[in-house]
């Protein structure tokens, strides 16, 4: 299993986990109230994080790595523009 799969595993596990428990207890049937609002947002967020963890587990390595570097590149143009504020400020200053 590839590192980090498992952390994957385990919170996809404790998010069906919460909506087997939380969903019966919920009062989604009600006509529009707070409670009910309540119940549809905690539902969506519930099932976003079901997705998440499912579409983590099933990407390809490929995938990853490409990932890692669109996250590397944004770091990089993140610290470049912060650098260029910094710098700005030391000549203004």
């Amino acid at each position: 299993m590839r590192k980090g799969r498992s952390r994957h595993v385990l919170y996809l596990l404790a998010a069906v986990a919460m909506l087997v428990y939380g969903v019966p207890r919920l009062d989604l049937g009600a006509p529009w109230s707070g409670t009910s609002l309540f119940g549809i947002v905690w539902l969506i967020f519930s099932l976003v994080i079901v997705a998440a963890q499912i579409d983590a587990l099933m990407q390809g390595e490929a995938r990853r790595k490409q990932m890692q570097r669109i996250k590397r590149a944004k770091s990089l143009a993140l610290e470049r523009k912060l650098q260029q504020v910094v710098s700005g400020r030391r000549a203004r200053g």
